[in-house]
């Protein structure tokens, strides 16, 4: 290209350079201190001897926040949380918080400056630590002061004489999930600790209970013991018990001391011994069991120096709540925003969002946690919402003090959905067209013109070509491998409804087609490969860690992914176009757990077998429960992964890893999304389209002050690569030169038909360099996001033959502008048009002219121009 075309591709850097320094210029933060810097001292000073007044009084608690303490004075509103609880049981407890709502709009944690009463209480008793216990069954108010500030609420108490059964799930558990020792890092991991096993959490509290009290040390391969086994506990000496003695320190322990001689712990586990070690209600079958846990915040929002206690409540199986605010573990996700202690009380480090997660027995909750740089006390009114995305997307950023960029503008917008919905640039004349168009409807009657379309089709069935894994079989030759296309490519053109489409899938049987899913070029993928790839496309869970032992980091156990497994061992491949599920006794095999040997049967999630009535269709029988609308995942699961292709990432992202340990970034978002995709049919079109016709979709990708750092909350549009097969094509439109695909030998050699699009190739019988270096996926596995610019990039962009040769061509958009003797601001309209689907700046012109008119020739400037264009970044990504 030379000079002319680096000094072409300088300009828009340049350009980029200046916008970022006015920018900078315009939004100086100074002004955002002027409310503070004129706030009056003694307003300080005030709540500075209220705080030493409370704590005179006694009513000042530990850990509270000190942001709230300083800011006192400001105070307007209180609020108590729980709301109305209900405590049941002997000794039943409930923490509270108590919430203020202040000048600058932020709602803060000011326990720690409430005086707390109860309006009897001969019904229960409250401590330091804002922990009310039962007394006597009755109902009273619960009443916090802070300075001239109530608030109260009702207290129901039940049950005071009431003691719950013995469980060891529930009450050893917890104590074990507590204090540490059944983490993926102790004896929670695959293989355990020193020869003692326990479930991560007590996810399985009959297998913790049986090493325990049988001992024994955990093989993956095999159950098998090389030694006898070495119980954890002494009936006879109960105090020698080494579960007692190792996390007391009494004896050497490797996880250091998790417990005080004579603790409450201690004592709960020293009586469970001294009683004989029992399981306890109903010897497994607990009828009291905690089914959930619920944490209270689900969104807390911090400033730079706040604090916030997480409350938690377990949902108990007879349909009772629990206060298990102290039996909790607690994790941050980034502790460079905010870090949490062992009774849940969150503090913020820098600013940012990240997650909490939390743990009880067996079960996983999450709070989301944001810490901002300065509270918005004037926050713009909401821009409005066009359906219920922007509802809950708004709702988040207005709690979090994230103001969203204004609406994109007509050419942003036009770009930005016709490669999101098609994979293809608009032509220059439908550009000029749409933005000359006054209609105030344009946007929407536009999305139904292009999910109407033809491209329409082409682009998702590639989508779902590359989910479902359209790609060439030796064993079913090139007639399977075109069928399959076909059969997807028919599901989009129909809009067939998803679940039918996910049915057909795992279900198939036959000859050709939708059987060419379960091939890895030549061989049948092994049944555990088939299971742990439908449940990542259909389920949004990855199991393969399962595959072996129990997942490391989530509640998936060994059993259940062989369980599932065990749908797809009746496979069999008759012939080499024939796949058939026959009986086990015909196909003379069976799927045998690795570690115990014995035969697999059938078996859902919930450890559900299969009944005998329905053994002759495996494979249908598990797309049902797969498919249906009460399966908790596949609903929630598609729409994530739909709404990740619009705003480069997932509300749960990765969008095929949906563990508890990876909450959304909007659950309430996401369970809408998903109510509303089982409501429509499982419409994968109205799914597309609510989500482009939403304005958090159409939201500008210029930043503020507020949303510069923000990746995940939709609060402005975010920059996504395009895929490589949409780049491939737009340098052919740009250039108006098109691609010449090559066919491989196994394909028949040759050339593909003129007018043959990137995303119509089927990756291994049409081989590309240039695309395979833009991170095409081969289809052989599912494909993987691409989101790194690499050096193979870079090479091809200054000297790859479709940047250089395209532009240049005889019959392409240059020469035909050139010849056709065109002006300066016919040409860059053109170019422009045609790249960006805008037209230039009167900056862009002015200097771009100066190109234009340069020797040596017309034609080599005009060329240094499209380079320049098409090698941009703004070219280059979806904006």
């Amino acid at each position: 290209m030379g000079r002319v075309g680096y000094r072409a591709f300088r300009l828009s850097q340049v350009k980029g350079e200046v916008n970022g320094a006015l920018e900078a210029i315009v939004r100086h933060p100074c002004a955002r201190h002027r409310k503070h810097m004129n706030r009056a001292p003694g307003a300080r000073w005030i709540a500075f001897l209220f705080g030493l007044l409370l704590t005179a009084n006694g009513s000042m608690r530990d850990g509270g926040a000190v942001a709230a303490g300083e800011l006192i004075s400001e105070l307007q509103a209180l609020r108590l949380v729980p709301e109305h609880p209900t405590l049941w049981g002997a000794k039943a407890s409930q923490r509270f918080v108590v919430l203020g709502t202040f000048a600058d709009g932020l709602e803060r944690d000011v326990t720690a400056h409430a005086v707390l009463t109860l309006s009897d209480p001969t019904l229960a008793t409250i401590d330091s630590g804002a922990r009310v216990t039962v007394r006597a069954d009755g109902a009273c108010d619960l009443i916090a002061q802070v300075g001239g500030c109530k608030a109260s609420t009702r207290v129901q108490f039940e049950g005071s004489s009431q003691t719950l059964p013995f469980s060891f799930a529930r009450d050893i558990g917890q104590i074990l999930t507590k204090r540490g020792c059944n983490t993926s890092d102790c004896h929670g991991s695959v293989k355990g600790q020193k020869g003692f096993k326990l479930s991560l959490n007590a996810s399985y509290p009959q297998e913790d209970y049986k090493w325990i009290i049988e001992g024994g040390v955990y093989k993956v391969l095999t159950t098998e013991q090389s030694e006898p086994p070495k119980p954890r506990i002494n009936k006879e000496q109960p105090e020698e018990s080494l579960i007692l003695q190792k996390p007391a320190g009494v004896v050497p322990h490797g996880g250091g001391k998790r417990l005080d001689v004579g603790s409450m712990d201690y004592r709960t586990i020293l009586a469970w011994v001294q009683n004989g070690a029992p399981y306890g209600e109903d010897d497994g079958k607990a009828p009291i069991a905690i089914e959930g846990l619920k944490a209270f915040p689900p969104d807390v929002v911090l400033d730079p120096q706040g604090k916030h206690q997480l409350l938690v409540t377990a949902l108990l199986s007879n349909g009772r709540n629990e206060d298990v605010t102290d039996q909790a573990t607690y994790t941050s996700n980034n502790v460079e925003v905010a870090k949490v202690n062992g009774d849940g009380m969150v503090e913020a480090v820098s600013t940012g969002e990240t997650a909490i997660v939390i743990r009880g027995v067996g079960r996983v909750a999450s709070a989301r946690v944001g810490v901002i740089a300065q509270p918005i006390p004037n926050y713009p009114a909401s821009p409005g919402s066009r359906n219920f995305v922007d509802e809950h997307v708004f709702a988040k950023l207005r709690k979090f003090n994230i103001v969203p960029s204004g609406l994109s503008g007509d050419a942003e917008f036009l770009r930005r959905v016709c490669l999101d919905l098609t994979g293809t640039l608009p032509s220059p004349n439908r550009a000029r067209a749409f933005l000359a168009d006054p209609d105030p409807d344009k946007r929407d009657k536009l999305i139904e013109i292009l999910l109407a379309s033809p491209e329409y089709v082409d682009f998702w069935a590639y989508r779902f070509g590359d989910l479902f894994r359209v790609h060439f079989t030796a064993r079913q030759d090139l007639r399977g491998t075109h069928q399959y296309k076909d059969w997807v490519r028919n599901r989009i053109a129909l809009n067939k409804p998803y679940d039918q489409t996910a049915r057909e899938l795992i279900a198939v049987q036959g000859w050709g087609g939708t059987t060419q899913h379960y091939y890895r070029v030549t061989s049948l993928m092994t049944p555990q490969e088939i299971m742990a790839e439908q449940m990542r496309v259909f389920q949004g869970l990855r199991l393969e860690c399962a595959q072996c032992h129990n997942h490391p980091f989530e509640a998936w156990s060994q059993d259940q992914f062989w369980g599932l497994a065990a749908f797809f061992g009746r496979m069999t491949p008759v012939n080499s176009y024939l796949i058939l599920d026959l009986p086990s006794a015909v196909a003379g095999k069976t799927v045998n757990h690795p570690r115990t040997k014995a035969e697999v049967q059938p078996a859902f999630l919930d450890g559900t077998t299969v009944p005998e009535s329905k053994l002759d269709d495996l494979r249908m029988t598990l797309a049902r429960w797969m498919t249906s609308a009460e399966n908790p995942y596949f609903a929630r699961a598609t729409v994530n992964r739909i709404w990740g292709y619009f705003f480069g990432r997932g509300i749960v992202e990765p969008v095929d890893d949906m563990r508890s340990t990876n909450p959304p970034t909007h659950p309430k978002l996401l369970d809408a999304l998903a109510r509303h995709f089982v409501e429509r049919g499982f419409d994968i079109k109205d799914l597309i389209r609510t989500i482009v016709q939403s304005r958090a979709y159409q939201l500008s990708g210029e930043f503020n002050e507020t949303n510069r750092k923000d990746l995940i909350n939709c609060s402005r549009s975010l920059p996504r690569m395009l895929e490589a097969v949409v780049l491939m094509d737009a340098i052919s439109v740009v250039t108006g030169v098109e691609e010449v695909f090559e066919l491989d030998n196994f394909a028949g050699g040759g050339s593909t038909p003129p007018g043959t699009r990137a995303i119509d190739l089927i990756p291994d019988i049409s081989p590309s360099n240039f695309m395979d270096v833009f991170g095409r996926p081969n289809r052989q596995a599912l494909p993987e996001p691409v989101n790194d610019v690499t050096v193979g990039q870079a090479l091809h962009m200054l000297a790859g033959s479709t940047y250089t040769e395209k532009i240049s061509m005889e019959g392409g958009r240059v020469d035909r502008l050139v010849k056709s003797g065109a002006n300066n601001r016919e040409i860059l309209e053109e170019l422009f048009l045609a790249a960006l689907c805008r037209l230039p700046t009167e900056y862009e012109r002015t200097e771009l002219d100066k190109i234009l008119d340069k020797d040596p020739s017309r034609k080599e400037n005009v060329e240094a121009v499209a380079w320049a264009l098409i090698s941009s970044r703004e070219f280059a990504y979806n904006h």
